[in-house]
């Protein structure tokens, strides 16, 4: 289920977002098979392999796909059974920011960091961290930022290094690596394209709220949002609360964590109505404290489909190895029709190179006794220019004598 991507015949990455449901031309990234397209209304669209699944997409642990963290899923790894105890922890010392006594602790929630010891608490010594606070939905949409911002772009280094250490091994399994990473940044680069917005809709004597992100300008969404709604009401007054580009990691977040107000209209999800007018205050300052979004240089990179360095590296060694085979070639072709083969003969090479006007500069400065960094100057060459005349006029010199 988690395949998202395809390849066309250009070997472009394209989502299943961009293609109709069923049977495709585009083809796995990492086996070449053909892909059937999965887009009902249960399961998150996917790709699904036509034929056999390959072991790469099959044999995938989750912890390997090539996923944004916290972006879909925030139960950081755990089980059911372990998420519900940790609910119940929650339920009965976090959100009253009492200590949790190690006896109920789960070594697994230390292991995650969901949990860490405090020794200055006057009870129980544990409690919830931020990290923690993510999958009982009780850290702010603020502070959800600065959590998972590092963790994206951490796991996109570990993917580089892979790439790095698969190319520099020779690994077998090098192609599979550069197509993870290479998934993993056009997630990024999608979260980073769309703009959350966040809209107060009053229909027919209800007032409920959108939250939803857009790579289009706002107005135009607006527009559209109208035009489904007036499908079930007579009429739908729209008002934009705000928006924040560059944040589209956050609307999952916000639907995990005001699930319980959910407003569904017919097929219509992704709205949200409050009985308590303090419920609505407390999610719009909840959106509204959140920083702009300030993009990194890596970020940056990404928006502009830039390649990553490992990815750089590898194209400028592969043209390097390409154009010294293809001076081999050029090489043992000329020698074969017994062409001259390597640096012109000495003698030609030495005078062309002082019969030179930069080279003549250089003898003109030298006559005037300066030295070898002053005579660069004033000849407007590299100090090694200078050398290399100086030496050809020495063993000029010597010969003569």
């Amino acid at each position: 289920m988690w395949l998202r991507y395809g390849v066309d015949q250009d070997k472009t990455l394209v989502p299943v977002e961009d293609v109709p449901r069923g049977r495709t031309q585009l083809r796995c990234p990492y086996c070449g098979g053909e892909l059937t397209a999965k887009k009902g209304n249960r399961k998150e669209h996917h790709f699904a392999h036509t034929q056999e699944t390959c072991r790469e997409v099959a044999n995938r642990s989750e912890r390997e796909i090539p996923s944004l963290p916290l972006y879909d899923q925030f139960n950081i790894w755990l089980t059911g059974k372990e998420l519900q105890q940790l609910k119940t922890l929650w339920n009965r010392y976090g959100w009253k920011n009492k200590g949790i006594y190690e006896s109920e602790v789960n070594s697994i929630f230390l292991k995650e960091k969901l949990l860490e010891r405090n020794e200055y608490r006057m009870y129980g010594e544990y409690q919830f961290t931020k990290l923690g606070k993510i999958p009982v939905g009780a850290l702010s949409l603020m502070l959800f930022n600065s959590v998972q911002e590092p963790i994206l772009l951490e796991k996109l280094q570990q993917l580089e290094k892979k790439v790095q250490v698969a190319y520099q091994d020779k690994a077998s399994n090098l192609n599979e690596c550069l197509w993870d990473l290479q998934i993993y940044q056009a997630e990024l680069k999608k979260i980073l394209s769309n703009t959350l917005y966040y809209l107060q809709i009053d229909a027919e004597g209800e007032t409920f709220y959108k939250i939803g992100v857009t790579r289009r300008p706002i107005l135009l969404r607006v527009t559209e949002v109208q035009s489904d709604l007036l499908k079930h009401f007579p009429y739908a007054s729209i008002k934009v609360l705000g928006n924040w580009p560059h944040r589209g990691n956050v609307e999952k977040y916000f639907k995990y964590r005001y699930a319980e107000y959910n407003y569904s209209i017919g097929s219509l999800t992704e709205y949200y109505k409050f009985e308590e007018p303090e419920d609505v205050t407390a999610a719009l300052r909840d959106l509204r404290r959140m920083k702009k979004k300030e993009l990194s240089e890596i970020e940056l990179d990404i928006l502009e489909g830039k390649p990553s360095w490992i990815e750089k590296l590898i194209e400028s060694e592969k043209r390097a190895e390409l154009k010294s085979q293809a001076i081999k070639k050029g090489m043992l072709r000329a020698k074969k029709w017994g062409q001259h083969i390597g640096r012109p003969r000495t003698k030609e090479l030495t005078a062309e190179f002082l019969a030179k006007p930069s080279s003549q500069r250089v003898i003109a400065a030298l006559d005037k006794g300066l030295s070898l960094r002053q005579t660069a100057t004033q000849a407007n060459v590299a100090i090694n220019t200078v050398r290399k005349v100086k030496a050809i006029l020495e063993n000029q010199d010597d010969r003569d004598e």
